[in-house]
C-alpha cells in the first residue's frame, strides 16, 4: 500500500507536465493561426495600396514626347490625372500604357487592371463595367483623303456603302459602324486592326494603303498636323463622353476616383 503510495505521486507529476505542455503546444498553435492571419490582412492591405492602371496610348490620354536633348517628357489628360491620383489618394499608381484595347477590356474584366483610361462612354460598355464620370469629350470621325480635284470619296455616312473601313481592335467604332449599316440600309465591311494604335490606323490612310479608317476626333486632329492631306470632316457619332473604366465590386474605388476627378476637372 506504501508501495503504491510512492509510486503515484510520480505519475501525477507525470500527468501535470505532460498537461502543461499541451496546454503550452495550443497556446503556441493559437499565435501562430493569429499571426498568419495577421500576415494575410498585411499582405491584402498592400495589395489595395497599389493601384494599376491601364492607359489608352493616344494624342490626348497618353504621348511621349521625345526631345533631342535626351529629356524625353511624358503628356496627356488621363496620364496627369492618374499621375495626380497617387498623392490624392496616398496609394502608388502603376500605369500600363496600351495599345490593344480589346484585350485590355479583358484584364479589367479579370480585374488585372484597377483603372483603364480612357474609352468612349456607351451602354454596352456600362452594362458589363463601373464608369466613372466624364473626362473629356471626344467624337468618331471618318480618316480619308481628298482626291486630286478637291472632293472627298465620302461626304456622308451614305457614301460608305459596299465600302470597307478600318477600326482598331475592341474599340467602341465596330459597334458604331454596326449600328449605322442599320442606319443607312447598307453594307459596311469593317475590319479590326489588332495591335494597331489609331495613329497607325491613320498613317495607313495617309499613305493611301487604306480608303477609310474611323478614329477619335482628338487623334484625327494631331494626325492632320502631321499629314495635312488627312479629312476628318466626316462624323460617325455624336460626341461622346470619354471615361474610366472598373471593374465590377469596386464601388469604394469608383467613389474615391469621382470625388478625386470632380475636384481636378471642376477647378479648371
Amino acid at each position: 500500500m506504501e508501495n503504491y503510495k510512492r509510486n503515484s505521486k510520480p505519475k501525477t507529476m507525470q500527468i501535470a507536465v505532460y498537461g502543461l505542455l499541451l496546454v503550452i503546444v495550443i497556446i503556441a498553435m493559437f499565435g501562430l493561426r493569429h499571426m498568419s492571419k495577421g500576415h494575410v490582412a498585411a499582405d491584402n492591405t498592400a495589395k489595395e495600396d497599389t493601384i494599376h492602371a491601364a492607359i489608352v496610348y493616344g494624342p490626348d490620354s497618353y504621348r511621349v514626347l521625345i526631345s533631342e536633348d535626351g529629356n524625353d517628357s511624358i503628356i496627356g489628360i488621363n496620364y496627369h490625372l492618374l499621375d495626380g491620383l497617387q498623392e490624392a489618394l496616398g496609394v502608388k499608381v502603376v500605369m500600363h500604357p496600351v495599345i490593344d484595347r480589346e484585350a485590355s477590356i479583358e484584364k479589367v474584366a479579370t480585374g488585372e487592371y484597377d483603372i483603364l483610361a480612357s474609352l468612349p462612354a456607351d451602354n454596352h460598355l456600362r452594362e458589363k463595367f463601373l464608369t466613372s464620370r466624364d473626362i473629356y469629350l471626344d467624337r468618331m470621325v471618318l480618316l480619308q483623303l481628298r482626291k486630286p480635284n478637291g472632293t472627298l470619296p465620302a461626304r456622308s455616312a451614305l457614301d460608305l456603302d459596299d465600302d470597307t473601313i478600318h477600326v482598331e481592335q475592341g474599340s467602341a467604332a465596330k459597334r458604331r459602324l454596326e449600328n449605322l449599316q442599320k442606319e443607312i440600309g447598307g453594307n459596311i465591311t469593317i475590319i479590326e486592326e489588332p495591335e494597331l494604335s489609331e495613329e497607325y490606323l491613320a498613317i495607313k490612310v495617309a499613305k493611301s494603303a487604306w480608303k477609310f479608317s474611323v478614329v477619335n476626333e482628338k487623334t484625327a486632329k494631331k494626325m492632320k498636323e502631321q499629314y495635312p492631306d488627312l479629312d476628318y470632316s466626316t462624323p460617325v457619332s455624336f460626341t461622346q463622353f470619354q471615361v474610366w473604366v472598373m471593374p465590377q465590386g469596386k464601388d469604394s474605388l469608383l467613389r474615391l476616383v469621382n470625388k478625386y476627378l470632380n475636384q481636378r476637372l471642376e477647378s479648371k
